[in-house]
């Protein structure tokens, strides 16, 4: 064999006049080891002795006797028989002893309304960013909810919850998670639970099941489902530029799978599940609100949450307020009184600043309007939209925005915000069109006369009290 490799070398070095480095192409023998054999100065390396090859006959054994021995162990057993060698090395020498046992996977089968599983799945949107997908499916019948958040924190795993036991219209009587730091906090050295998690679990009566470590076939349903999302659904979520949107696009698709008959069931999810016998919901449903230690404000009147600014009244400056956090709303409290409420954002660094919350007793007339301008055009873009083109109509944006300002103390933020979309769609971006909407504009009294004129100048001629005694 060696001589038969020299003979190449020369051949290809003497013959075809190739270099080194080509000669290293065409036979893949380093450059410096083809001028050694073409030198005539190769010899054949002698086979390394290894300081575990004496001992391999005792650890085959111990691999015979237990097929999943690990490579610590073997090097635990090396070391108490006063073998000195390093652990790297132990692990690269039973490489090839070490083989993985192949593993039966039966089936699972459950009973109506025993079990049903959660887990998130992660998205990433190419315009809304990252977003989390909760995913709930019932064990028996294979129904399937899905909804698609903004955050994953504790008060969205719960909401998940919440929209999934009301889209089944019960309780399962136990539910399967993994690791998820909402349910469970640590494994080891023994089980330690979320204990908010767990005060929701005990309000509906569900018993917490957990996966072991690395055994995702124990919540093989939710698993299958999130690849079937993934590998059809979200191929499509593109199209989709708003979270209501997708998650409208996404109850379709579900609503569509639960009455499509199911690969394993032969059933449609839809008809099994009049087969689940799932408890029924409680009289009173779980207030889902996080309740966050308090924290002081910072010198702008601002509470920072989820890496936004929420704003609240200047007199409150450097006292510690409470957050109060859902899933679409933050309320601020101090102690057990409500100090302000704003729609949760979900950007970074945004800033939700009520108008109401400042005082503007140091700023100039003009300067509280300009202000006032810009705090209410940030409100929405559909406000923005109407104060742009209310300004092009030939009015005062300043004035309309004030007005607006003004309405915020009885009227909604939301119905604000429909009434600006209303003028918008009837091409009339005017403060006397909003304020129609509104009711807000006084109307004058029309003068109403009779058809004949002369009834107007009846003259009426007293009488007294005692002709009615008669």
């Amino acid at each position: 064999m060696q001589e038969t490799i020299r003979q190449t070398i020369l051949y290809l070095r003497d013959v075809l006049r190739l270099s080194f480095y080509q000669i290293q192409d065409r036979t893949g023998i380093s450059r410096k080891r083809a001028s050694r054999i073409y030198r005539g100065y190769c010899q054949e390396r002698k086979k390394r002795v290894f300081i575990l090859d004496e001992y391999r006959p005792i650890i085959t054994g111990w691999f015979k006797e237990h097929p999943t021995l690990r490579a610590q162990q073997v090097h635990q057993w090396l070391r108490a028989r006063g073998v000195e060698i390093s652990y790297p090395a132990v692990v690269k020498y039973t490489r090839v002893l070490r083989k993985k046992v192949p593993k039966a996977y039966h089936p699972l089968t459950f009973l109506p309304g025993e079990e049903a599983q959660a887990d998130w799945c992660f998205i990433n949107h190419p315009r809304l960013g990252k977003l989390y997908g909760f995913v709930f499916i019932l064990s028996y019948s294979r129904y399937l909810f899905v909804h698609v958040f903004a955050r994953s924190s504790f008060e969205f795993f719960i909401e998940g919850h919440l929209m999934a036991f009301s889209a089944v219209e019960g309780i399962p009587y136990g539910m399967r998670y993994d690791n998820l730091t909402s349910v469970v906090l640590k494994r080891r050295p023994e089980v330690q639970y979320n204990p908010r998690f767990l005060e929701f679990a005990r309000h509906y009566g569900i018993e917490i099941r957990l996966c072991n470590p690395g055994a995702g076939n124990e919540k093989g349903r939710v698993e299958r489902a999130i690849r079937t999302i993934r590998e059809t659904f979200l191929n499509t979520m593109e199209k989709y530029s708003s979270l209501k949107a997708l998650n409208h696009a996404l109850h379709e698709w579900v609503d569509n799978k639960n009455h499509t008959i199911h690969r394993a069931t032969e059933k449609k999810p839809a008809d099994l599940l009049k087969e689940d016998k799932l408890r029924p919901l409680p009289e009173k449903p779980w207030n889902n609100v996080f309740i966050h230690p308090p924290v002081k404000t910072t010198k702008t009147a601002m509470m920072i949450f989820d890496t936004n600014c929420y704003s609240v009244p200047d007199y409150l400056v450097g006292k510690s307020l409470s957050i109060h956090s859902t899933t679409d709303t933050v309320k601020i409290y101090d102690t057990d009184k409500q100090i302000a409420s704003h729609p949760r954002a979900f950007q970074r660094r945004a800033q939700m600043i009520n108008p109401l919350h400042r005082s503007y007793c140091k700023l100039s007339v003009k300067a509280k309007m300009q202000r006032i301008h810009a705090v209410i055009k940030d409100l929405h873009p559909s406000i923005s939209d109407f104060l742009d083109k209310n300004q092009a109509c030939g009015e005062d944006p300043q004035k309309t925005a004030y007005e607006i300002f003004k309405l915020m103390k009885s009227h909604s933020r939301g119905m604000l915000l429909s009434v600006a979309s209303e003028c918008l769609k009837k091409k009339s971006p005017r403060l006397r069109t909003f304020l129609s909407y509104l009711r807000m504009e006084p109307t004058e009294a029309e003068t109403v006369l009779p058809q004949n004129a002369d009834l107007l100048n009846i003259s009426y001629r007293p009488r007294g009290l005692e002709q009615y005694d008669e």
